[in-house]
């Protein structure tokens, strides 16, 4: 991107206002509680070790576990992403893109309220 375009794309990104900011913590908040109730249902609720059984039986478990462990990752990423927003809220530098420091807009930060990059640097850093 040229530096005209980039000038363009920041100057056309409305900053948040500070209600908007406290309205997106409260959801961050929330969603953060969420993942670690999801977390912590998920470790209490693994699965014991099969007794007796046959191979598939073993095999299937072996599957459900690597299941479990999936989803105990993403979730643990998911709260990873919410706890970086929540620090850049306290930081006062919520909103802005890590990368050109450009107001990321607020249909994105709404759509994804733990965007750390605007769309034009999201889609520069997956192209590499």
């Amino acid at each position: 991107m040229n530096t005209n375009k980039k000038i363009a794309a920041c100057a056309s990104s409305e900053q948040l206002t500070k209600q908007e900011i406290k309205d997106i913590e409260k959801s961050l908040l929330k969603m953060r509680a969420e993942v670690q109730d999801r977390i912590k249902t998920k470790k209490e609720s693994e699965m014991p070790e099969a007794e007796v059984g046959d191979d598939a039986d073993l095999a299937s478990q072996s599957l459900d576990k690597e299941v479990l462990f999936e989803l105990n990752d993403n979730a643990q990423a998911l709260l990873e992403q919410i706890e970086s927003a929540l620090r850049r809220i306290a930081k006062g530098i919520y909103g802005t893109c890590e990368y050109c420091r450009c107001n990321i807009p607020k249909k994105r930060i709404q759509a994804l309220p733990f965007a750390r990059y605007c769309v034009n640097c999201q889609s520069s850093n997956e192209n590499k």
